[in-house]
């Protein structure tokens, strides 16, 4: 017995030393492991769908953040004659607790109603409902909505615009576009839309990727390609105004080879229309489309790796410097190949294969390669509304590291955002830089960052920045900004080095403006103006002619000055190694006369080609594939194709924008341009932003979201009854106006200088005069129009006239077309 007790003894002590080796041994392991890896969260929020005509339309996804009027941009829902807005919610597993909803005009400084919706209907896991909007909303005006869902853990935000019209053209644009895309797929059936095309023998029919109204009737039916359209199109009204709609189709389109397997492409179909009283015509349409990759064996092939149909603004590449790797973005997805390894890793995608692609395949984000270094790692940024993770809901910029030797992508900060993912994109695409001491930097809603990857510190470098006021060099590693808010009297230039932190100024001498004009490569262009130099036009203040012009190199050595006597210096474009700029002469005090125009040719190297590591060839089935350049042969059968394992969330931080976001105290007015279904740029120059949209049929808003301008809408007769009484509305602001601005009685007053007489009829249509200036602070009033004339009436004589369209567009061409054009909105 003393013997079995002693064995049992001996056993218990060894049981509990191997408890302590085993806890001790789990708490290291632990240790170790202490960083949070998990998986891409899969998508969890709803859905709201609006309902015009019977037809569901207008995919709204939900935001975590209160987004003002800036996501509103994206869809327009017309209201039915009794107001009564029918919504559905895909719930997605969500238990819908409560919905309510505001209405504001488009401003956000004045609310229009505020309503708990209290009767729903639910089943088959979504919510159908009806928002009863009162009768408290002016015809043919835009408003703001935005609907609250209560998840009973989350309060999400959706918006969109809405419009009580007097007409249901917009039903019938929608389901024309539905019908076009459909019939487009069947070559037979797409004999039905041969009269919307305009055909033209100089259209480029050789991708896929881009097909426009002017596409051959074969291009338009993707070529004789075996194609069905997968699950059903997202279908959104973009923009309605009464006669002009702007309709974009989302879909994915599957093509069955000739070897039995299929190809996923997504494509967007988007469609400008005018209604009259004959028929709907199509104005313009432009399909886009990129081809799914998939890293299956047949998208290696000797020194390429196919990318198949896409177009140059979905793709880009980096190589590691020994080019041991070689990352590379195609649509929505980025990948890493690794040619030691022959292995293929999809490195970020927000696509799921659970999710009905509702979710996970919106568009409204993309991807910037940063670095890809030689062990495998790579820098990247996901910026744009984030359709599912940790951010899920939330708009902003997201830093990610890929680490290979881990198989992880490790978050490093989430810088938010509250503006639009067009304007985010276009902050990102004009400065996102690594520099070579680890610092980020990053332009956000005209607030410059710095944000040190090792401590995830940031640092504002500068705010309160707006258009013309800064430039970015070529390579993005220098920054040039002018202080103070005033564009053309600003007294000191600040630039910073991004690689060695170092920031130097420029200041001109007393009594001296200095103005940043931009950058041939690395090399800074900036000028100097005089403060008695003003330059007046019809009591504005068109700008400050420079008397010399600099190009200074990286250590702000001069390697250029422009000055000649007499002349001045205005209008400068940097472009392609070349400097063109604008000569005047002096005519008296505050006044200029444009002499012409000059070039000089720099010897900087052009910028960096962004399609630089991508090719193309003509396929006999696809025309026009993408390929990226492989430095060695690969052979489809060995390639491996992966995901990483995990995401790490351990060292990430969201950053405080704080107030800088908003800094800028300048009231001058913004004016975006949209066509063929996307935003085309912006300029504080109206002018400038209507001949963005020109050409694609397009129209231009201001950043509230008002249309201040549309190619399409306009009759082609209009004669304003009184317009002296009109343009009382405006006259009364002559003597103090100094730029484009919107008044508090809801008058937009437009400088639109350098339009040209046809495109400023707009606003003769839309009844206000417009005034257009003869001679020094004298003008006449156009209060009329139709095919052959224009009417003109003089206030200093009280006479009426015609003048023929063509005499009229020459007349007031060699008058600088000095415009002023006004808009009423709610």
């Amino acid at each position: 017995m003393k013997k079995i007790l002693q064995k049992a003894g001996i056993l218990f002590l060894i049981f509990i030393g191997a408890l302590v080796v085993y806890f001790i041994s789990a708490r290291n392991t632990m240790e170790k492991e202490s960083a949070v890896y998990t998986s891409m969260e899969e998508p969890s929020l709803p859905v709201v769908y609006t309902q015009l005509g019977g037809q569901e339309i207008n995919c709204l996804h939900g935001y975590m953040q209160d987004m003002g009027n800036q996501a509103a941009r994206e869809s327009i829902s017309v209201l039915p004659e009794d107001r009564g807005l029918n919504i559905r919610i895909e719930e997605y597993g969500n238990t819908i607790t409560g919905i309510s909803y505001e209405v504001r005009n488009l401003t956000l400084d004045r609310l229009v109603e505020r309503t708990e919706v209290e009767d729903w209907v639910s089943g088959d896991g979504s919510v159908s409902a009806v928002l009863p909007i009162q009768n408290l909303l002016a015809r043919n005006e835009t408003y703001l909505l935005s609907i609250t869902v209560s998840t009973g853990e989350k309060e999400l935000h959706y918006y969109t615009r809405i419009m009580w019209p007097d007409n249901a053209y917009a039903s019938d644009m929608v389901r024309l576009a539905q019908e076009f895309t459909r019939k487009s797929l069947d070559y037979n059936q797409a004999r039905d839309l041969v009269s919307y095309l305009e055909t033209n023998d100089t259209e480029d029919n050789s991708s896929l990727g881009h097909v426009t109204i002017r596409a051959s009737f074969s291009h338009l039916t993707w070529d004789g390609l075996d194609v069905e359209m997968v699950g059903e199109p997202l279908m959104t009204l973009q923009e309605f105004d009464g006669i002009m709609g702007q309709i974009q189709i989302r879909y994915q389109v599957a093509i069955n080879e000739e070897d039995g397997t299929r190809s996923m492409v997504d494509a967007e179909d988007n469609f400008t229309m005018k209604w009259n009283e004959q028929r709907i015509y199509l104005m313009n349409y432009e399909r886009n489309a990129n081809e799914v990759f998939d890293g299956g064996h047949q998208s290696f092939s000797g020194k390429k790796i196919l990318l198949g149909i896409t177009n140059d603004n979905k793709v880009r590449t980096m190589k590691s410097p020994k080019s041991k790797y070689v990352a590379f973005k195609t649509g929505g997805d980025l990948w890493c190949y690794d040619y030691d390894d022959k292995q293929a890793v999809c490195v970020f995608s927000f696509r799921s294969n659970s999710d009905d692609g509702v979710r996970s395949n919106y568009d409204r984000y993309d991807i910037k390669i940063l670095s890809m270094q030689d062990d495998g790692s790579m820098d990247f940024l996901v910026y744009g509304y984030m359709n599912r993770g940790k951010y899920e809901g939330r708009m902003g910029v997201v830093y990610y590291h890929y680490d290979k030797e881990q198989d992880t992508v490790q978050e490093k900060f989430f810088l938010p955002a509250s503006e639009s993912y067009d304007m985010v994109k276009a902050d990102i695409d004009k400065l996102s830089y690594l520099s070579e001491n680890d610092m980020m930097y990053i332009m956000l809603q005209g607030t410059v960052y710095g944000i040190d990857l090792k401590s995830n510190e940031s640092l504002v470098v500068a705010q309160g920045l707006t258009e013309g006021s800064y430039a970015v060099s070529g390579d993005a590693s220098r920054f040039a900004w002018q202080e103070g808010q005033n564009l053309y009297e600003s007294e000191k230039v600040h630039v910073m080095d991004f690689n060695t932190s170092q920031k130097q100024e420029i200041v001109g001498e007393v009594n001296d403006y200095v103005r940043v004009l931009g950058f041939v490569g690395n090399d800074l262009i900036y000028g100097l103006s005089s403060s008695k130099d003003k330059w007046i036009v019809n009591g504005r203040m068109k700008g400050m002619p420079m008397y010399a012009m600099y190009i200074v190199d990286t250590q702000m050595q001069v390697e250029s000055e422009y000055r000649k006597d007499g002349i001045y210096i205005t209008d400068v474009v940097a472009q392609d190694g070349r400097i063109h700029l604008k000569r005047l002469v002096p005519l008296g005090e505050n006044q200029y006369l444009y002499q012409n125009e000059d070039t000089i040719v720099c010897n900087q190297r052009v910028e960096k080609d962004p399609l630089e590591g991508i090719g193309w060839f003509a396929s006999q089935d696809k025309g026009k594939v993408y390929f990226v350049q492989a430095d060695s042969e690969i052979h489809g059968n060995e390639v491996r194709t992966s995901a990483p394992k995990a995401f790490s969330y351990e060292y990430t931080s969201v950053l405080d924008t704080g107030s800088s976001a908003s800094a800028s105290s300048d009231n001058s007015m913004i004016f975006r341009a949209y066509g063929g279904g996307h935003y085309l740029g912006s300029s504080r120059t109206f002018s400038q932003a209507v001949e963005m949209a020109y050409g694609q049929m397009g129209y231009v808003t201001d950043s509230s979201q008002h249309i201040v301008w549309d190619r399409i809408n306009r009759q082609p007769i209009r004669n304003i009854k009184s317009p002296v009484d009109e343009a009382r509305k405006v006259t009364k602001y002559l003597d103090s106006f100094d730029g484009s601005r919107v008044y508090e009685d809801g008058l937009i007053l437009i400088d639109a200088g350098g339009c040209s007489l046809s495109q400023i009829l707009y606003y003769i249509d839309k009844g206000i005069p417009v005034i257009a200036y003869v001679e020094s602070g004298q003008y006449v009033l156009l209060s009329g129009y139709d095919q052959y004339n224009v009417t003109l009436y003089d206030p200093q004589t009280q006479e009426t006239q015609k003048m023929g369209l063509n005499d009229a567009t020459e007349y007031f061409k060699n008058l600088q077309n000095d415009f002023l054009c006004a808009l009423a909105v709610e």
